[in-house]
């Protein structure tokens, strides 16, 4: 028999080793610096960045080697495999208690909780009311980067005269007219018949505005069925670089199905873009502008999931998201309009800043935090793409917030106007206004890089290309360590010929690149599209019992 037992030892080891190991969902602490690039040399699976961490999925052999690097790594649950997880913001004593009878919770920040359940469909078994974001099942892993330096910079801003007779168009009345057509259809809680006819309404408006415009029908949870509505003003110059701006049109009360007005949240936003499209309508512009009212962000997001996996999927250029997400009342004056990034997106807020300066005088109150997950940029972020969220406050102060009491009386029209303004100013500052009487932008702008080492260092040539532009005298090149910002021309004189070459630069630094054409009299046309020149990562040795993978090369044109 001893024999026998000596014999199956072998099978019955080969037999566990084969079976499927559990991957584990772990909170990964920020703070190690040269973090994002110790993640890519292992590839692993990040499926959230917060402020202070990353959630990620790992098996044994990650957690081992992640912890040998010196990373702090702590276990959510031991076997995430085919689990849905919420992330929810910090709840009551009640509230708590309630929820953990229906599920688990997990805290990943002093104000996030992560819940999961065994009990059925976690997006029905939550209480309506409760903010929560789905966590991507999919890897962000790709479009993580390092963190820019946020050292105080002069940055300036070109002015574009046309955006101050743009802004000068709004109309206060028709703000107050737009909320109060989408607050008269009582309730605008997704799943009612309520929601889709303001879906209905939207589209004719886009469309009475000679606008491209349609549904973008989805569904979520147990098949729930629902559209975003989606309207576009084709760019002239480079139409696949695209800016998006955006609110959502469901809401959401006490009485949900009966009386949930919305009229800060979230008619004021869906307002705003209702009105950039009317006045914009008549620019021709350099960038494609689209215009996207999201249904069932209440429910966890999931109109703005789908387009931006959509859009991810399709490879689409977007320069940037300005998601608006309630922007009407004032608890004290003067009010702020809060503008929240992640670090990807923090050039939007510094921009959108200065934009503010130049053309509104509003003030912007930035504020970069990853965890500011609860609207609809944040699925953007989880896609690589730049976005903002505009909002009144991050802390909510609206008493009226998701009850039947949220009505156009209660918003400050000084203040919603302001935001109103600055928001269609950013949109128009990024998407460029064609101005008559200066050289056409360049377009269809590429960067190609080829590095090599010197003495001490390694370093680069950024070759760069353009389409001629009739009738130019020239061409001015500029270049940035930011993205849209901080630009500085780099050729002495304006150039010939479409193409120049930038010879001897750090390998390891992002560049960014912009081109104008320079008309007969030395006047300057817009920026083209930029492109960037990656920074070139450093290697990471691999720990003996890690994967054998080394960092990737991620190019990135915007």
């Amino acid at each position: 028999m001893k024999p026998f037992r000596l014999l199956i030892i072998p099978f019955l080891a080969l037999f566990l080793f084969s079976l499927p190991r559990p991957i584990a969902l772990v909170k990964i602490s920020k703070g190690t610096p040269g973090l994002v690039d110790i993640l890519k040399s292992y590839q692993i699976d990040v499926l959230q960045e917060l402020e202070t961490c990353f959630l990620a999925r790992a098996d044994r052999d990650e957690l081992v080697s992640l912890r040998r690097s010196g990373l702090f790594v702590s276990l959510l649950d031991r076997d995430s495999q085919g689990k849905e997880y919420f992330l929810l913001p910090l709840l009551t004593p009640a509230r708590l208690a309630a929820i953990s009878g229906i599920g688990h919770l997990q805290p990943v920040e002093s104000s996030l909780y992560l819940f999961w359940t065994d009990r059925g469909d976690a997006l029905t078994l939550l209480p309506p009311d409760i903010e929560r974001k789905p966590l991507p099942r999919f890897s962000i892993l790709p479009f993580l980067r390092t963190a820019p330096s946020r050292q105080s910079l002069a940055l300036e801003l070109k002015v574009n005269d046309i955006i101050q007779t743009i802004i000068g168009q709004l109309n206060r009345a028709h703000l107050r007219a737009y909320v109060q057509s989408l607050e008269d259809f009582e309730t605008r809680y997704t799943s009612t018949t309520n929601c889709e006819a303001a879906g209905e309404f939207l589209l004719n408006y886009f469309l009475s505005l000679g606008l491209e415009a349609g549904f973008e029908p989805f569904t979520f949870g147990q098949g729930i069925p629902t559209r975003n509505v989606v309207a576009e003003i084709r760019g002239q110059t480079d139409p696949e670089e695209i800016v998006i701006i955006c609110a959502h049109y469901d809401s959401i009360s006490t009485e949900r199905t009966v009386r949930a007005p919305g009229a800060d949240d979230n008619a004021s936003g869906v307002a705003a873009v209702m009105e950039a499209a009317r006045i914009l309508a008549a620019y021709p512009l350099d960038f494609t502008v689209r215009f996207i009212a999201f249904s069932a962000e209440e429910w966890g997001l999931y109109g703005s999931r789908y387009h931006s996996a959509a859009a991810r999927g399709s490879s689409e250029r977007i320069i940037g998201v300005i998601n608006l997400d309630m922007i009407a009342y004032a608890d004290s004056l003067p009010e702020d309009l809060d503008v929240i990034v992640n670090d990807a997106s923090w050039w939007m807020a510094e921009r959108a800043g200065l934009i503010a300066g130049a053309y509104t005088g509003l003030m912007v109150r930035k504020i970069v935090n990853p965890s500011f997950i609860y609207s609809d940029h944040s699925p953007f972020w989880d896609q690589g793409y730049s976005a903002f969220c505009g909002i009144e406050d991050a802390d909510v102060n609206n008493p009226y917030y998701h009850t039947p009491g949220d009505t156009v009386d209660t918003l400050n029209f000084d203040f919603f106007e302001a935001a109103a303004k600055t928001a269609l100013a950013t949109l128009s500052d990024f998407a460029q206004p064609i101005r008559w009487g200066y050289p056409k932008t360049p377009s269809d702008l590429e960067a190609e890089s080829s590095s090599y080492a010197s003495a001490f260092t390694v370093i680069k040539n950024v070759h760069l290309a353009w389409e001629a532009v009739t009738d130019a005298a020239g061409y001015n090149v500029y270049r940035s360590t930011l993205p849209h910002l901080g630009y500085a021309k780099i050729n002495a004189s304006p150039l010939s010929a479409a193409n120049f070459t930038d010879r001897g630069i750090q390998a390891d630094v992002p560049y960014y690149y912009v081109v104008t054409a320079v008309g007969p009299g030395g006047v300057e046309g817009n920026f083209s599209r930029e492109v960037e020149s990656p920074a070139e990562l450093p290697r990471y040795e691999q720990p003996e019992l890690g994967r054998e993978s080394f960092p990737t090369i991620w190019k990135w044109r915007w």
